[in-house]
């Protein structure tokens, strides 16, 4: 066994948070426990997180965008806005909802609409319809918030988007 794949299979020192992002990368089970430990180191752990979002797995960069989500603080507010032109779909969903959403943080940190809402407007006309599934949901907590410019963003889309779903989807979120 190449001595990469022994690493990653040792349990890291609790302190090594690297070592545990990594581990966000083998089996479910190390995987369960690499968040879970991650979660409850908190703060101190935010740095590595922030560092896995550049990980070759896009799995890592999912869950450290999850992680994120969670533990976000202003120093990594400007990698989450990195993450929404990740090559992986699934990446840029999450990151859009972790900078929208509010009811997942747990610290004070709440990014700014400015930070992000202008990338979201641009996803609304990505071809991937999940990825403009995203958009509208983050820019739907964006309008919960009072914008009313970005309502209307959502009844064009809710009038011109190819996918009935979506129509919808932003039809509600703009509040019509």
């Amino acid at each position: 066994m190449p001595r990469v794949e022994i690493a990653m299979h040792r349990t890291p020192a609790d302190a090594d948070y690297d070592g545990w992002v990594s581990r966000l990368a083998v089996s479910s089970f190390r995987r369960q426990e690499a968040k879970q430990h991650l979660l409850a180191a908190g703060p101190p752990a935010v740095p590595a997180i922030r560092r896995g979002l550049r990980h070759s797995n896009p799995e890592v960069r999912r869950l450290c965008v999850n992680l994120l989500d969670r533990l976000v603080e202003d120093d990594a507010v400007s990698d989450l806005v990195a993450a929404l032109d990740d090559d992986d779909v699934d990446v840029v969903k999450r990151a859009l909802h972790a900078l929208a959403c509010d009811a997942c943080k747990s610290g004070e940190c709440r990014p700014g609409d400015e930070l992000f809402v202008p990338k979201a407007v641009e996803l609304l006309r990505h071809p991937n319809p999940d990825l403009r599934a995203g958009a509208i949901d983050a820019l739907g907590q964006v309008v919960k918030r009072g914008r009313s410019d970005i309502a209307s963003i959502l009844v064009e889309v809710a009038e011109h988007d190819a996918d009935r779903g979506l129509r919808g989807m932003a039809r509600r979120h703009a509040g019509r």
